[in-house]
């Protein structure tokens, strides 16, 4: 008994991981009845599919998560660490794996692994969390910059107050940019952090005590090291580029996922029920919008006028590609990187060792 308790004790971690990944795969496996109740609801349009738009839809689903692993990849590139791209890949599946199943915290959650993931490999903690956060909020604002023009080109809203709107975002994206970028600005945002982080439970103990006696030398350093991470215009215009095209693949496998049962929709129709799709997701109520997720586009669909089995068919694809599929997909490399990634290192903050 003292040895299992001593053996589990040094593995802990890995304990804890089997564990997430067993919650996970369960609470996967508790959704399996009511997809197969909506397979059976669509059992007539699913014994006529069109196979190759499955196949495009799966390609693009891939194709969007996989971009969006290349855009962190570039903003690392910026703090000068060369992650290999199936490192920074494998990454971003697990954590996107993580934010669309884990109930409640999935979403602080994946920062947080994918933070960790990202120091196990040798970048520093500052530019690790500003490249995981910055990615998520650069998808975000583009989705709005192109969710409000699309509405305006696509009648859903006046033209002018769709193009109004997307200009608006983004112009005042840049200037929130050159504001909270300013090293006062800087400064003055790292205090908190800092506060947090050496009252948060675990980690260094030492660490958190070079935190609180040396309080602004730790914000002037982490605000000196941000300030430095500045994308060059190339940068900038790859990094918006990538995060556009990431949402132009998720929508295209909605499209396929509606013409593979054989239907057909406007474009600013389906558009409207990504964007929902999209909304519901960003409100973590449940793990990847899950049933209000679904209850939307099948919402649009049928307004559009798709017969209800076609419609539910097409929502049933399309969830399966996006977010199940992706998200076992995900679940396999964290399960697989339990034992083969590298053991994180600690390196004590700098206030204490120059102390």
């Amino acid at each position: 008994m003292r040895t299992l308790l001593r053996r589990l004790r040094k593995n802990w971690r890995k304990v804890v991981h089997w564990v997430i990944v067993g919650a996970a795969l369960g609470y996967l496996v508790y959704l399996v009845p009511g997809l197969a109740k909506q397979v059976d609801e669509a059992t007539r349009p699913l014994d006529h599919l069109h196979w190759w738009w499955v196949v495009a839809a799966v390609v693009s689903g891939l194709l969007a998560l996989a971009l969006y692993g290349e855009l962190h990849r570039q903003l690392l590139l910026v703090g000068g660490a060369r992650v290999p791209a199936r490192t920074v890949q494998g990454i971003n599946f697990a954590e996107n794996a993580i934010s669309n199943t884990v109930p409640v915290v999935g979403g602080a959650g994946a920062l947080a692994y994918a933070i960790d993931q990202l120091r196990r490999r040798g970048v520093d903690a500052p530019l690790a969390s500003w490249s995981v956060l910055l990615a998520g909020v650069l998808a975000t604002l583009t989705l709005v910059v192109l969710g409000a023009a699309g509405l305006g080109v696509g009648g859903r809203l006046p033209l002018w107050l769709g193009l109004a709107l997307a200009g608006l975002v983004g112009l005042g994206s840049v200037g929130a940019w050159k504001v909270l970028t300013h090293p006062a600005a800087l400064r003055r945002g790292m205090r908190p952090v800092v506060w947090v982080g050496r009252r948060l439970p675990g980690g260094c103990g030492d660490c958190r005590q070079a935190w609180a006696e040396h309080a602004e030398k730790v914000v002037a350093r982490v605000a000196d090291r941000i300030a430095l991470l500045r994308p060059s215009l190339p940068r900038w215009l790859l990094a918006i580029f990538l995060a556009a095209l990431t949402w132009v693949f998720d929508f295209s496998t909605l499209a396929f996922s509606v013409a593979a049962v054989g239907s057909s929709a406007p474009w600013n129709v389906l558009w409207v029920g990504f964007l929902l799709v999209q909304g519901s997701i960003a409100l973590q109520i449940l793990p990847g919008g899950l049933g209000l997720a679904a209850t939307s586009l099948l919402a649009v669909l049928l307004s559009a006028g798709i017969a209800d089995p076609s419609a539910t068919a097409s929502v049933l694809i399309y969830r399966s590609i996006s977010w199940l599929g992706l998200s076992l997909l995900g679940w396999v490399i964290y399960g697989t990187w339990i034992h083969a990634a590298p053991t994180h290192l600690h390196r004590h903050a700098v206030e204490l060792s120059r102390a």
